[in-house]
């Protein structure tokens, strides 16, 4: 209970980040407003919606990106991690927010089977996002947005630098000529019972990680008060083995 208190208070001290306020308080899970909700909210819900679940755990809001990117999932107790991207021109405003989650058979192994699943696409949650966003916008209802298909990574041939290509930069959203608003996404996810990776170290197995865009950043594209071409990620590299 206290650890859930000291991360509900680190997500209060950034929601100006997810558009909303102090005041707001997080919605039944079926109904979770995303227009203002924190970015930990943001997530609980995402974990919702992209492993058909209603199991919800804690939710850890880094600040930085460091401490996001070192940070590993947990099944027990269930332990899962928030980063939420600023734009270039304010760091005041989030233009996406990406979530560490589990995956949905890992949940099943951890709380019962039924508990999940099957696991879905990172854009399932854009297009939730999407459509809460145009219900609150009527004026807006008419402007083509497309969710790009591609985007789960998996490097086959060297696993562990997956997660290095999941944080490579990549452009969030994309306007061609027409007018027609692309969001893109990256997912990155590894079940746990997947036997090509029963020997990988536990915390990096049943993991469902998700590169996904904010909602206030999106109401802003909608009604023109953002562009398009928002890049995130950076350049990592995992650390070097050393030798005992």
């Amino acid at each position: 209970m206290k650890k859930a208190l000291i991360s509900m208070l680190a997500a209060a001290a950034v929601l100006l980040l997810a558009g909303c306020t102090a005041g707001d308080t997080m919605a039944d899970a079926a109904g979770t407003s995303l227009l203002t909700a924190s970015p930990a909210e943001f997530c609980a819900e995402a974990q919702h919606v992209v492993t058909r679940t209603r199991q919800t755990g804690e939710f850890v809001l880094h600040p930085d990106l460091d401490g996001f990117v070192k940070s590993k999932t947990d099944i027990d107790p269930l332990t899962l991690h928030v980063y939420a991207w600023p734009a270039p021109d304010d760091p005041g405003r989030a233009v996406a927010i990406s979530c560490k989650m589990k995956s949905a058979d890992h949940l099943n192994t951890a709380f019962g089977a039924g508990t999940a699943g099957p696991d879905g696409l990172c854009q399932d949650m854009n297009r939730e996002t999407l459509r809460q966003v145009r219900a609150a916008l009527p004026a807006a209802a008419g402007r083509k947005v497309v969710l790009d298909p591609g985007e789960n990574v998996f490097n086959e041939k060297q696993p562990a630098t997956t997660g290095a290509d999941w944080l490579a930069p990549f452009l969030l959203t994309t306007e061609d000529d027409a007018g027609t608003l692309t969001i893109h996404s990256k997912g990155f996810r590894v079940d746990w019972l997947d036997p090509r990776f029963a020997r990988f170290d536990a915390r990096v197995r049943g993991v469902h990680y998700c590169h996904l865009i904010a909602p206030g950043y999106l109401r802003d594209l909608l009604t023109g008060r953002a562009a398009a071409g928002v890049k995130i990620g950076r350049e990592w590299s995992p650390p070097a083995a050393t030798g005992r």
